[in-house]
């Protein structure tokens, strides 16, 4: 009897620590991301900003109760990554399912939080429906509210688009950039760039009129005329003090039908630093392409579409559309590093100023004789000391304060000053990244340029990526592409039934083997 209460007391015993273990463990939560580019666990700068919340804030999650099948990973993905965040806040951020009574309450809170309805088709019943669904976000912090709605195929992008939206409603954690905007504001639409700017910056407006001070960063958009001298010398005198600055400039403008050289003090400043500007327009083959009436495809060689390089702020961005955009080379300077980030594809070429003509066997029938300048650089970064451009000027001797050349620093140059302006077809919406991620790359803000980029990279099954790595540049690439997927769709349905196949006839060989050498011992 004792020794049946010892075992009893013992397995007691066992079963009670193990009970104690998992009431521990269940205070804790672990995971491990071997996912890559660590795409499934927030980013640093996710992390610090709901840690630097001043007050709390609110997600609330309105949902129909039953969504589409194709939004069910969504849903789960959501959940998990809003919970990384509650967790990193340390109390600072919350979220919450809201359960409404009727599906004109949900209608109604989602219309007053600036949520859409969106709409789906299904095949069911050999009939095709259509049903709206709810399923988005709402923020409010401090008495102001912020709406993103969860779409299909939003997951590569979720992360950056909630930490966005949280550093918008908590500008006191966001950057300070100083944005000069010039001609390229006054013509053309650039609502979609300037909301991106404004979720990732505390943005500030200057005309370079007074002195720079108190920001973390200068992005020039560009401009078609020359500075007033005390303008263009604030400029300097910024980047003199260390100042970081992204420049967008080009040396071409155009009045919707002629195309005019440029050449204007700001060109002749960059020159001195070390960026040197082409007269010329740059042309790819790889370019914007569309459909004019019945099958007739027109490409516009002046408008080349890039892809990035392996620098941080351009990597793993594609479908990056230029503008006449101007190719950018190294004005030799002493102390001072070059570095491409930012080019062509080997099949390029020029349109030589000042004309600028192009042929029409360009647009409908372009040949490889005409793209074959190699790769051109449009984007470049210069590294060093730099040598005021007012040196032994009246503006310099008239300042004490005149500083007459700057500390190790950065400076980035696009050569398209029209980045900022909104593109015609959505495929190229993300281009304007690489203005986001050059103001985040000379602030130190390496880890938001990891979470905005690091979903973007092609697969290593993409068709595109495979015909560029195995060096397929020419000839009607959407045919070559086509012939690439159906060979290896034929392949796909083709050799697991061969190689079942084969493993019979192998089977039936050895079998057919055996029975010989049974038979012989016979």
């Amino acid at each position: 009897m004792k020794k049946t209460y010892s075992i009893t007391g013992n397995l007691a015993i066992k079963i009670g620590i193990v009970i104690v273990l998992l009431m521990v463990v269940s205070f804790f939560s672990l995971r491990w991301d071997f996912s890559r580019q660590k795409a499934y666990s927030l980013s640093p700068v996710s992390k610090e900003t709901v840690r630097s919340l001043e007050d709390v804030m609110v997600v609330k999650v309105l949902s129909s109760k039953e969504l589409p099948a194709a939004m069910n990973s969504l849903d789960r993905y959501t959940r998990d990554l809003l919970s990384e965040y509650q967790r990193a806040s340390k109390g600072k951020f919350r979220y919450e399912y809201v359960r409404p009574s009727s599906h004109e309450e949900l209608y109604r809170l989602a219309q007053d939080g600036g949520l859409s309805r969106i709409r789906f088709q299904a095949y069911e019943n050999d009939q095709i429906t259509t049903s709206e669904v709810i399923f988005g976000l709402i923020f409010e912090y401090q008495g102001k509210v912020e709406a993103l709605d969860l779409l299909p195929k939003i997951e590569p992008q979720l992360e950056y688009n909630l930490t966005m939206r949280i550093q918008s409603l908590a500008a006191h954690t966001l950057p300070k950039v100083a944005v000069f905007r010039d001609t390229t504001y006054y013509d053309f639409n650039t609502s979609v760039f300037e909301q991106a700017l404004s979720s990732n910056f505390s943005v500030l407006d200057t005309d370079l009129s007074q002195p720079l001070s108190g920001i973390d960063a200068l992005l020039f958009t560009g401009t078609a005329r020359n500075l007033q001298p005390e303008k263009l010398y604030h400029l300097d005198q910024y980047i003199m003090q260390g100042g970081k600055v992204v420049f967008l400039q080009d040396k071409v403008d155009t009045d919707g039908r002629h195309l005019f050289p440029l050449d204007t003090n700001v060109i002749d400043m960059l020159e001195h630093y070390g960026f040197k500007l082409s007269d010329d327009i740059v042309l790819d083959m790889f370019c914007d392409k569309q459909q004019v009436g019945l099958g007739n495809m027109v490409n516009y060689p002046m408008y080349p579409v890039l892809r990035g390089s392996d620098h941080q702020i351009t990597q793993n961005i594609d479908n990056i559309i230029m503008y006449l955009a101007s190719g950018i080379s190294f004005a030799r300077r002493e102390g001072v590093m070059f570095e491409p980030i930012l080019q062509t594809s080997e099949y390029s070429g020029w349109m030589r100023a000042p004309k600028f003509e192009i042929t029409e066997d360009l647009i409908y029938n372009p040949s490889l004789e005409d793209f074959n300048a190699g790769s051109i650089t449009t984007g470049a970064l210069l590294r060093g000391k730099f040598d005021s451009y007012f040196a032994k000027s009246e503006l310099a001797e008239e300042d004490p304060d005149f500083i007459p050349s700057s500390p190790e620093l950065q400076m980035v140059l696009f050569g398209d000053k029209e980045l900022v302006i909104n593109s015609d077809r959505q495929i190229y919406d993300e281009r304007s990244n690489i203005i986001l991620n050059a103001l985040d790359y000379l602030t130190g803000r390496e880890s938001m340029i990891q979470v905005r980029s690091r979903h973007l990279s092609s697969s290593p099954l993409s068709v595109p990526r495979f015909m560029k790595e195995i060096g397929i540049n020419w000839g009607n690439l959407e045919q070559i592409e086509n012939n690439i997927k159906n060979i290896v769709k034929v392949i796909s349905i083709a050799l697991p039934s061969i190689i079942l196949i084969l493993i019979g006839l192998l089977m039936a060989f050895r079998r057919k083997l055996k029975l010989r050498q049974y038979h012989e011992k016979i």
